[in-house]
């Protein structure tokens, strides 16, 4: 075996380009699917009309919550924590600015302060109606009727926050 052909620079420069190239010609095509507009008088509709087509559903974008989506489409309130749907009956979520938001019965609505108070982890919901909320970090536990401490390292329980539900939504008041 001659070493041109256990060692060819040239091979090596030739597949260096070609996976180059190759990657190259990916990033063109990804480019080219891109959102752009159809040209004006093109827009794939018969008669050549450029406007965008009207939205599938009258409620608009489903992540717009400033509630511009219809004149008969209630606005989100400003100082909603979650909508009343998203909250599962016998447990919880946590929204946004670490708020825990429980509906430990159909209807009743109750929220605490997300931060364990022992080191500031993120407590778990509770789910499937487990009346503890439990920090995953060392295990203390709150009960979920008022957020009094139970167990664990945190030397005092949860802080409530007000809620109520308007429109809805479960807002601070």
């Amino acid at each position: 075996m001659s070493v041109e052909d256990v060692f060819n620079p040239c091979a090596a420069t030739a597949r260096r380009t070609l996976l180059l190239g190759a990657g190259a010609m990916g990033i063109a095509v990804l480019a080219g699917c891109g959102g752009d507009e159809p040209a004006p008088g093109a827009g794939g509709q018969p008669g050549g009309s450029s406007a965008p087509a009207a939205p599938t559903s009258a409620r608009g974008n489903p992540f717009d919550d400033t509630g511009s989506g219809g004149s008969d489409e209630p606005k989100v309130p400003s100082n909603a924590l979650v909508a009343v749907g998203e909250v599962p009956v016998g447990g919880g979520v946590i929204v946004k600015d670490a708020v825990l938001v429980i509906q430990p019965a159909k209807g009743t609505f109750k929220a605490y302060d997300a931060m364990c108070p022992h080191e500031g982890e993120i407590v778990d919901p509770p789910f499937d109606g487990n009346p503890i909320i439990q920090c995953p970090r060392h295990n203390s536990k709150f009960k979920v009727a008022d957020g009094s401490r139970v167990a664990g390292p945190a030397l005092r329980g949860l802080k409530g926050i007000r809620v109520e539900v308007r429109g809805g939504y479960v807002v601070r008041p």
